[in-house]
């Protein structure tokens, strides 16, 4: 059963700033329309930009390439949040990385925003990390370790991309309503891009 307006009401009001605001920037579309109704007067009632309410809105429409293009760029001009240097464009990548401990596997894929010469350095730290400790799980091992290396090489043939990677754009449009919400903001949008979740 879903809550009511009223329990709605209180539960958002529990939540801190950030919290409504990812929300808000990050979740819109997924909400139903009494509850998004409700975040955005919680969000005017509590005097929060009207940067925020532009990150909801943004949500709702329909990208087209060019402005998909200009989201991109804005976080491309960025610092790289591995060696802070505005030297060269940032892009995206997908690192794997294997540990094996003889019956259980771990495999982790994610998706790492950085200047082309540090993702060079975080594919090689991943291919090395799963090279020594990948092999050691049965069956998996083996496996995961194969598909992580061949993940590693191919991903990093697009490190120095002049144009934006696909995953770089996919984390564009996917975050769009707080990059929007941010626009001004290079500090919430550095955070965005270090802290990847």
């Amino acid at each position: 059963m879903e809550p009511n307006i009223e329990q709605l009401r209180k539960n958002y009001e529990r939540f801190d700033d950030r919290k409504l605001i990812r929300i808000a920037t990050e979740e819109a579309t997924s909400l139903r329309p009494e509850a998004l109704e409700l975040v955005k007067e919680i969000i005017k009632e509590r005097n929060l930009s009207e940067d925020v309410l532009k990150g909801v809105e943004v949500q709702f429409k329909e990208v087209d390439e060019k402005t998909l293009s200009e989201y991109t760029e804005l976080l491309r001009k960025l610092p790289c949040p591995v060696c802070k240097s505005n030297s060269e464009k940032l892009n995206a990548t997908m690192t794997g990385n294997v540990m094996s401990f003889i019956i259980m596997t771990n495999y982790e894929k994610d998706i790492k925003i950085a200047c082309p010469k540090c993702l060079d350095k975080l594919h090689n730290r991943a291919m090395i990390k799963t090279a020594l400790l990948g092999w050691w799980g049965i069956p998996w091992g083996i496996i995961r370790t194969s598909q992580a290396l061949i993940l590693n090489s191919k991903m990093k043939t697009k490190n120095h991309s002049f144009e934006p990677t696909e995953i770089l754009s996919g984390f564009v449009s996917q975050r769009i309503g707080r990059i929007e919400a941010n626009r001004n903001n290079k500090e919430e949008l550095e955070s965005l891009i270090e802290h990847i979740r």
